[in-house]
């Protein structure tokens, strides 16, 4: 007969293929991202200038 505090025993093979599968699409999802973003800053008409003061000699 079924016993009230009896859980069975403990789990011998767990599951991996949720945490690996999040995993995966994390990883693909954040290389999208930065290849995506890398070709939106290659656009070489947004090149920056940079100005350094003049010296006068003394």
């Amino acid at each position: 007969m079924y016993k009230r505090h009896s859980f069975g025993q403990p789990e011998k093979t767990a599951s991996t293929g949720l945490p690996i599968g999040v995993m995966l699409i994390s990883v693909t999802e954040i290389a999208v991202y930065l290849i995506v973003g890398g070709e939106f800053l290659n656009d070489d008409s947004r090149a920056a200038a940079v100005y350094i003061p003049q010296v006068e000699a003394k």
